[in-house]
C-alpha cells in the first residue's frame, strides 16, 4: 500500500506537470467477508489472488495495480480520462465476472464493484481522489453490486 501511494503522489505531479488526466479506480469484491466465513481464509486467499491476476491481465503495462486494503484494490490509469477510464472498468469488471474461481472442491463465481475518480476533475491530491472513487464505489454497491459509477456521475 505505501508503494502505491507514493505513486500515486508522483503520477499526480507528473499529471501536473504535464498537464494530462489520470483515473483512479477503487475495486472492492463482493460479498467478500460471505465467502471467507463460509469456506475459510484459504479461500478468500485464492479469490484476492484470481481476482488481482484478472484485474492486472486487464490493464497497460504503464498502469498500477496494488492492494488497498481488506478485499480492495487500487488502480492508477496513467493517462486515462473518465470515458477511457469507465471503458478499462468495464472491461476489468466482465473479465472477473466471467472467471470462474475454482478452489479445492468449490467452484466460485465472484463480482466486483468499482468506483472512479479522475485528476483534475475530482481532486488535486491523493486524499480527495481516494475519497471521491470510494463515494463512487459506496454507490455502485448500493445500486446492487457488480458495476461501475463514476464521481459525479
Amino acid at each position: 500500500r505505501r508503494y502505491l501511494l507514493e505513486r500515486f503522489g508522483e503520477e499526480i505531479e507528473r499529471s501536473k506537470k504535464f498537464k494530462y488526466s489520470f483515473s483512479f479506480l477503487m475495486v472492492d469484491i463482493d460479498h467478500f467477508k460471505v465467502y471467507n466465513d463460509r469456506y475459510g481464509h484459504l479461500v478468500g486467499d485464492a479469490i484476492l489472488k484470481v481476482v488481482s491476476k484478472a484485474a492486472k491481465e486487464n490493464i497497460r503495462q504503464i498502469d498500477l495495480i496494488g492492494r488497498y486494503g481488506g478485499e480492495e484494490f487500487a488502480v492508477i490509469l496513467t493517462e486515462t480520462d473518465i470515458e477511457q477510464a469507465r471503458f478499462a472498468a468495464e472491461r476489468i469488471r466482465q473479465a472477473i465476472e466471467e472467471r470462474p474461481v475454482k478452489v479445492y472442491d468449490e467452484d466460485l463465481k465472484v463480482t466486483i464493484s468499482i468506483g472512479i475518480s479522475t485528476f483534475p476533475t475530482d481532486g488535486q491530491d491523493t486524499q480527495a481522489l481516494i475519497d471521491k472513487a470510494d463515494s463512487a464505489l459506496y454507490r455502485a454497491k448500493q445500486a446492487g453490486r457488480n458495476r461501475v459509477c463514476v464521481y459525479g456521475v
